[in-house]
Parts: structure tokens; sequence; C-alpha cells
């Protein structure tokens, strides 16, 4: 059974620019080491605005919160990113089943309000964004109101359950210290297990290879010596009819 995977963080205004950018790939070059551009091509984009993510949040709320009198501090949470991993045991047909029934689990969740989710498949393993505007049912722009431990407690708890009923074999992670990471210290953490069982692979390949290469080589050496004691054995029966 493979586990379910997820983390989220909130996003002031000033980092929608960026986020938006990196998860629709819409730069050109990227620095970071981990996005390979040849499979750039294999993203999947499943929701996104019609403008950049940040005009699009600050018109809908300009609409629904301020135009019905609630204040939006500059300090205000306007985004959670939820990050979610594809299991690697799942086959790739299945990614599109299962990145639609968590979109569709999250808009349900917070009021339709998913305003892009995009899976990435060119940079370490497989994960959906999906990015949350934080307007509450009442029009109000609150990070504290929706983003409760309860609320990420009950999506740990209850998506893998709806993902089991439509037949993928996820079960619940173990809660840690993981949780409480930001998404830059999880993806840190990630790539650093992912090093680390990299190293290890190769560790146990060339173990593999130098066993390989011992086993080969005791090979020839029998064949050798089955070739001599063959050879003697030859030569001592042409001893032995001589000597008759």
């Amino acid at each position: 059974m493979a586990l379910f995977s997820f983390h989220c963080q909130n996003y002031k205004s000033g980092a929608l620019f960026g986020l938006d950018k990196h998860n629709r790939r819409l730069n050109k070059n990227y620095d970071n080491p981990d996005i390979d551009p040849e499979r750039t091509h294999l993203n999947r984009i499943y929701v996104e605005p019609k403008e950049t993510l940040y005009s699009h949040c600050k018109k809908r709320i300009h609409k629904e919160v301020i135009a019905n009198g609630n204040r939006v501090r500059s300090d205000s949470n306007w985004i959670c990113e939820c990050i979610f991993s594809f299991p690697a045991e799942f086959p790739i047909e299945e990614l599109d089943r299962y990145n639609s029934l968590i979109i569709q689990y999250m808009n349900a969740r917070t009021n339709g309000n998913v305003v892009l989710a995009v899976a990435h498949c060119d940079e370490g393993g497989i994960h959906l964004h999906a990015d949350i505007l934080l307007i509450t049912e009442d029009n109000r722009l609150s990070s504290k109101t929706l983003i409760t431990r309860d609320f990420i407690t009950s999506i740990h708890d209850k998506l893998p359950l709806v993902l089991q009923h439509h037949g993928f074999d996820v079960e619940r992670g173990t809660s840690g210290k993981v949780a409480g990471l930001n998404a830059k210290e999880y993806k840190k953490k990630m790539e650093e297990e992912k090093k680390a069982l990299d190293k290890k692979l190769d560790k146990m390949a060339d173990e593999y290879n130098k066993l390989a290469d011992h086993y080969n080589h005791l090979l020839l050496e029998a064949k050798a010596l089955e070739e001599r004691n063959i050879r003697k054995a030859k030569e001592l029966l042409e001893e032995m009819e001589r000597t008759r």
C-alpha cells in the first residue's frame, strides 16, 4: 500500500508572481538543478487563471472581500499552496485521475477556491501543486479561519479514504516533524532522502558488480581448472597406453 503525502504553506501577495512562474514554468531558464527542461512538456495543468495568478486573485479579493466591506491587511496571506505527492507505486496512466480526485475534494473543502493546479513531472518525484485562494464563506480573506490544524489533520485523515473508495491503494502517512516544515524545508528533506537512497542504491549496484566480476572470475578459473584436469587425464591415459 502506498503512503499519502501532503503538505501546505501560506503565501502573501508578494510571493504570487514567483509562485506562478515556478508552477506554470513561465520562465525560459531555471537555475534549479532539480528541474529537467526535457521533461517539462510532461507537466499537467488542471486549473489555471486566464491571467497571472496575482491579477486573478486580486480581482477576486476586490470583488468578494473588499466590495463586501471587509478589510484586507497588507500582511494577509492570499494563497495556501498544497503539495500532494503521486506515489511511485502507481502507474503514470492513473496520474490524471488521482490528481482530479484531489482537486475535486480540495474544491469541496474550500468553497471552490482552487485557482491553480499543476502536476510537475520534471522535478524530483511527481507531485501536484494546488493553490487555494483564502476567501472564506463569509467573504473574508483569512488563512487562520481556513487553514487550521484541524483542517490539515482532516486532509491527512479523510482524503486517503476518498482515494481508497476510488480504487487507489493508499493510506495515511505517519505524522511527525515533516508536518511542521515549510515547503522549502519539506522539499529539501525529500531531496536529501532521495539523494541518500540514490547513494545507497549506487553502493548496492557497485557491490553487485564487484560480486558479479568475482563470480565470473571464479567461473573462468573453474573452466581453466577443468580443462587442465581433462588435459592431464588425457596425458595420463596416453602414457598408460604407451607403457603397456
